[in-house]
C-alpha cells in the first residue's frame, strides 16, 4: 500500500501517545491484493497487540478512480457496496475475486477484535490466561477456514 512506515515506527509513535496520554486508534485493511494468510495473520497479530484506544479493521474498498481500483477492475464482482440488511458481525463485503475467501477474510477480522479486547481488558496477565490459547485455537482455526 506504499504506506512507508515500519510496523516498529508505527508501534514506537503508539508508544509515545500512551506515555504522553494521548488517545489513539487505528484501522486496518484485512486482505489487501497480495496479502496472504500468513501476512493477514501477521497484522492482526500486531494490531491487536497495540496499546489502542480504538481498533477497526475492514475489507478492501476500490473505490472508482483509485489506484486500487485500477487494479482490480478485472476481478471485481460488484462496484457498490450495500450494507447487508441482516444482523452480521462484520457489515463488509468483499467487492473482488480475492485468493482469499470472504468468510476467512471477517474470521481474520473478528478474531483480531477479540484478542484485541481481551488485551485491553484482562491486561497482561488476562491476555496469558485468557488470549494466548485464544490465539492460538484461533490461528489453527483461521488456517483450516475456507
Amino acid at each position: 500500500m506504499k504506506k512507508q512506515i515500519t510496523t516498529k515506527q508505527a508501534y514506537e509513535a503508539l508508544q509515545l501517545c500512551e506515555k504522553r496520554g494521548i488517545k489513539a486508534g487505528a484501522f486496518f485493511i484485512i486482505g489487501y491484493p497480495g496479502e496472504n494468510g500468513k501476512t493477514i495473520l501477521d497484522t492482526v497479530r500486531f494490531a491487536s497487540s497495540l496499546p489502542l484506544d480504538y481498533l477497526s479493521f475492514t475489507l478492501p474498498y476500490p473505490i472508482p478512480g483509485t489506484s486500487l481500483f485500477e487494479r482490480l477492475s478485472s476481478r471485481l464482482v460488484s462496484e457498490e457496496w450495500n450494507e447487508p440488511k441482516s444482523l452480521q458481525l462484520v457489515k463488509h463485503k468483499l467487492l473482488f475475486n480475492s485468493q482469499i475467501t470472504e468468510i476467512k477474510l471477517k474470521f481474520a477480522i473478528v478474531k483480531g477484535m477479540i484478542q484485541f479486547y481481551i488485551r485491553k481488558y484482562a491486561g497482561k496477565q488476562g491476555y496469558r490466561i485468557i488470549g494466548s490459547p485464544f490465539e492460538k485455537m484461533t490461528d489453527v482455526a483461521y488456517e483450516l477456514t475456507h
